[in-house]
């Protein structure tokens, strides 16, 4: 009985953040729609997540969360910080992203694990592109601390390529030979475990 309760308590949570996210990237997309950000559209997104503090670990919210307090960390919005910011937010409004967690062309789709099981403990970590969770050295820093390994080139043992969501069509079409060609030749080679997968499969399993 007690366990029923807490699983039905963990359903109606896991609802009540997706029905909050889905507001959240819906005010995004009105915000982004006339490629303006006003800084009075930037402190109302910061009054929106501090009211929603429950999204601030929530992928993709906790970018925007993260953004927006580093934004307005003093008090200033200079132009440079605008357009970075209206960059992220348009990104992250478009339909692809909204569906997949990744800002990247149909075609290439076809490259990603279908339905990846990401551990990170005793795993090598090989990162491509650009991420909105952070930087890549944030990035390696929290395969590191979860007992995970990184690299920054492909070698016969690394289980995963992340592929980060804001990598734009041409950046992949440049890069497909490299990390990303070397990977799916491994994965189709049937002799290596590597998978290639979303800057999101990869957040979601730092949980």
């Amino acid at each position: 009985m007690e366990q029923s309760l807490r699983a039905k308590t963990k359903s109606l949570d896991t609802k009540r953040v997706i029905k909050s996210i889905n507001i959240l990237m819906g005010m995004v997309s009105g915000i982004v729609c006339d490629d303006k950000l006003q800084d009075a559209e930037v402190h109302y997104l910061s009054t929106w997540l501090s009211e929603h503090n429950e999204l601030a670990q929530e992928y993709p919210a906790s970018v925007i969360y993260r953004r927006v307090r580093e934004v307005l960390s003093d008090g200033i919005i200079t132009e440079l910080e605008r357009a970075h910011l209206l960059n992220e937010l348009k990104v992250m409004a478009g339909t692809n992203f909204i569906e997949t967690g990744a800002a990247l062309p149909e075609h290439i789709s076809s490259i990603f694990d279908s339905d990846p099981h990401v551990i990170i403990p005793g795993n090598l970590f090989v990162f491509t592109g650009e991420f909105m969770w952070g930087t890549r050295a944030s990035l390696q820093r929290a395969v590191d601390q979860r007992g995970g390994m990184f690299k920054e080139s492909i070698t016969n043992r690394t289980n995963y390529l992340v592929v980060g969501s804001r990598s734009s069509p041409d950046w992949i079409v440049e890069n497909f030979g490299r990390k990303i060609q070397k990977a799916v030749e491994m994965a189709n080679s049937g002799e290596y475990e590597i998978a290639i997968i979303r800057e999101a499969d990869w957040v979601i399993a730092l949980d």
